[in-house]
């Protein structure tokens, strides 16, 4: 089978921003190579999702005349709503309707901004233990707002910061921003 399997791996076949979702920045043999991208039925066996836009020959479910009325996505984005695991489905039915108004590229383009700000996060202020955190920040809450919330982190840091006060004054800047705008960022199983 050729890989990619789609033309943009980093957005899933379900509307999903796959470059934001911690295993795409792992490191190692569970990194996830976006949707569609090399091994990913490995990773991802039962994604009916990219089973579909493939025999469709799509690249996501936003192309696709049906998905108005589609029950895989439904129950997804259904799920989204109610349990915690799934919050970084919640973009889902904005970036379809993103998708299938402005295109698919406009789109990437407009992702590939949060990405690099998530990789400047992951890179310069985890610990260890934020980039889940800061993964579904980038997938929940408006880029300009988060580039805001760090400045004002960064004007807090004292010069010479430990990696964990920074990460601390990070993500107080970041939960603040969520609670104002009234999302809820922590994942419940």
């Amino acid at each position: 089978m050729d890989f990619p399997l789609k033309k943009y791996p980093i957005v899933g076949a379900c509307g999903l921003n796959c470059g934001l979702c911690p295993r795409y920045h792992t490191k190692g043999p569970s990194r996830c190579p976006g949707c569609g991208g090399p091994d990913f039925g490995q990773k991802h066996p039962s994604c009916g999702f990219i089973t579909c836009v493939k025999q469709r020959e799509l690249e996501t479910c936003a192309q696709c005349a049906d998905w108005d009325d589609c029950e895989r996505l439904g129950r997804v984005l259904e799920a989204a709503k109610s349990q915690g695991s799934f919050i970084s489905y919640r973009p889902v039915p904005a970036n379809l309707a993103f998708i299938r108004e402005d295109g698919i590229e406009e789109f990437v383009n407009q992702e590939k901004d949060k990405q690099k700000f998530l990789r400047h996060l992951i890179d310069n202020y985890n610990e260890g233990r934020s980039k889940g955190f800061y993964c579904t920040s980038c997938q929940l809450l408006p880029l300009d707002r988060l580039k805001a919330a760090l400045a004002k982190a960064k004007a807090e840091m004292a010069e010479g910061a430990d990696i964990k006060d920074k990460a601390r004054l990070v993500r107080a800047a970041i939960n603040k921003l969520a609670d104002g705008l009234k999302i809820d960022l922590k994942l419940r199983k």
